[in-house]
């Protein structure tokens, strides 16, 4: 069964609005192709060839047929009026309008104009989808978000820093009576805590334009000698984490006397995000 055998039966359910979206589309393509099919369809609609009946309620275009006939249609022209006692010969002689092959140009490029822009949206849209991680306004507003717990959004870690490798001090003799934490960001805080930890000894040079020192006081513990280390630190959409571990190396005698005071110092890049917590390792 060749195609006009096999959709010229639809013909009256195209007109009824009664076939399913598939065979509309179906039946829309052959009577762009098909003579015999549209005359069937003007003799099925009563009028003939050359009066076709119109329907009340014309049955609606497929969205793909719409958006295809808006990208290629062709452009409207009207007939020029020519003003009353001119001449056939007149109208023979007048030259053609000048407008004609500009508008032309013009309307053959707006279907290849619109296909380009689709491409290009389609082009930005998998682009940005592909490297939303790395997009700062999507960091931004995932951070805002997740600061405000608006929608539900919880905190996601964005970034793991290894800090075993960056510049640290450490001791068993800080004077404090309570563990202490703080994140020291100038130069005088840093001398301070210096010259509490290693009185004497001169004070490392630390930029703080891009760094910052963590500092953990462990306080009074039993004697021994103790490590205590920072690991990493992790950036967090709304807050900034420091882990540190202690590990008591050697236990000091029972007979001996004092307490131990571990601390550490650890140069860190700068945190990006507030606040800045100090974790212990568990």
């Amino acid at each position: 069964m060749n195609e006009c055998e096999q959709l010229h039966p639809l013909l009256r359910g195209y007109l009824d609005d009664r076939l399913t979206a598939r065979e509309r589309r179906m039946v829309a393509r052959h009577l762009n192709l098909c003579a015999s099919a549209r005359k069937e369809l003007d003799q099925l609609r009563g009028g003939g060839p050359k009066s076709p009946a119109v329907s009340a309620n014309p049955p609606s275009e497929p969205l793909d047929l719409k958006i295809l006939r808006w990208f290629f249609k062709a452009p409207k022209t009207s007939p020029r009026k020519e003003p009353e006692g001119v001449s056939k010969k007149n109208k023979r002689a007048r030259p053609p309008d000048s407008q004609a092959p500009e508008r032309s140009r013009s309307s053959s490029l707006k279907p290849i104009l619109g296909v380009l822009l689709v491409f290009l949206a389609l082009a930005w849209l998998t682009h940005f989808i592909q490297n939303a991680g790395e997009n700062g306004l999507v960091k931004e507003t995932k951070r805002w978000l997740s600061k405000n717990h608006f929608l539900g959004v919880s905190s996601s870690l964005d970034f793991v820093s290894d800090l075993t490798n960056l510049p640290h001090w450490n001791g068993n003799t800080s004077p404090v009576a309570a563990p202490a934490q703080e994140l020291i960001t100038d130069p005088s805080r840093f001398r301070v805590y210096w010259a509490l930890l290693q009185p004497g000894a001169d004070t490392p040079e630390v930029d703080f334009t891009q760094n910052a020192v963590a500092a953990v006081l462990l306080g009074p513990m039993p004697a021994g000698d103790y490590a205590v280390r920072f690991k990493r630190m992790e950036d967090y959409s709304d807050k900034t984490v420091l882990w540190y571990d202690e590990t008591l190396i050697a236990a000091a005698p029972a007979s001996t006397a004092g307490n131990a005071g571990p601390w550490a110092l650890q140069l860190v890049p700068k945190p990006t995000q507030t606040p800045v917590l100090i974790q212990k390792i568990q």
